[in-house]
């Protein structure tokens, strides 16, 4: 069977705006586990709520924000990261969250425990820790048709801000191959371009602007990963209105041209995560 390959894990606690203001785009899946806090993850343009005992899988340049979080001080994820050979094997996982049973949380400490251990002593912990979080896959994977989509979900309409974000985060992902003016989006929200900014910041951590542009990267980083499109129909895919501007705006967020992230994503093993 396979295993899945170069597990790390990264434990954030007591982050004012957990990684709202750090993009990240990556080729690995990770796996993201509330312990502690409730949080909301607007993935692919659906807005998730985890709660504490719950995780969902994101997969590789899956676009991924986190919102604000209410009580920032008492934030307590673990997020697990690693390459997987055969990535269609997860897809029963993807955007679908799920509620850890008690095995399922004796595993993950495993993985953590195995980690530590490695990190603290430099002890090869071998083959431990992706045994462990390919059982733990495994087994969300046998349980995802009778019950998993009944754990987190897409967000209870209770919440303001995410009743607020969810339809024009949608509408963003929708309309990622063309331009999208402020005042097509206001019109979304039923409010005034000035408005809908100075509301979206605080709801998110984030202005409208910069999450539309990690949104059209995150989608490039996808296409530049696992599609043969040049850079001009990766461009006009993404809605940007040339290729100059794409390669500019994608070198000030990745720190390298498109091209040269290609050629490092298709050398790595396998081609992929």
């Amino acid at each position: 069977s396979n295993l899945p390959k170069n597990v790390l894990q990264f434990h954030r606690r007591n982050d004012r705006y957990m990684l709202t203001d750090k993009p990240a785009y990556h080729h690995r899946f990770v796996l993201v586990s509330c312990i502690r806090e409730p949080g909301c993850i607007i993935l692919d343009g659906d807005i998730f709520r985890l709660e504490p005992g719950q995780g969902l899988l994101i997969f590789p340049f899956q676009s991924h924000h986190y919102t604000r979080f209410a009580h920032p001080g008492k934030i307590s994820w673990l997020f697990t990261t690693f390459e997987y050979p055969e990535p269609g094997e997860l897809e029963s996982l993807r955007s679908t969250p799920f509620t850890y049973e008690g095995r399922d949380m004796e595993r993950l400490i495993r993985v953590a425990s195995s980690y530590l251990k490695y990190v603290k002593n430099g002890k090869n912990a071998g083959n431990e820790m992706p045994i462990e979080l390919a059982i733990l896959l495994s087994g969300l994977i046998q349980r995802q048709h009778r019950y998993i989509k009944r754990a987190g979900g897409k967000i209870i309409p209770d919440i303001p801000d995410v009743r607020f974000l969810q339809p024009l985060s949608l509408f963003i992902h929708r309309n990622l191959n063309r331009r999208i003016s402020v005042a097509e989006i206001a019109e979304v929200a039923h409010l005034s371009p000035s408005r809908l900014r100075a509301r979206f910041r605080k709801a998110l951590g984030l202005s409208l602007g910069e999450f539309i542009r990690r949104t059209r990267i995150h989608k490039a980083c996808g296409l530049l990963h696992s599609t043969d499109l040049n850079t001009t129909q990766i461009s006009e895919e993404c809605g940007f209105n040339s290729v100059f501007s794409f390669s500019r705006t994608f070198r000030s967020v990745i720190g390298k041209a498109p091209t040269v992230f290609r050629n490092e994503m298709r050398r790595q093993p396998g081609n992929g995560p």
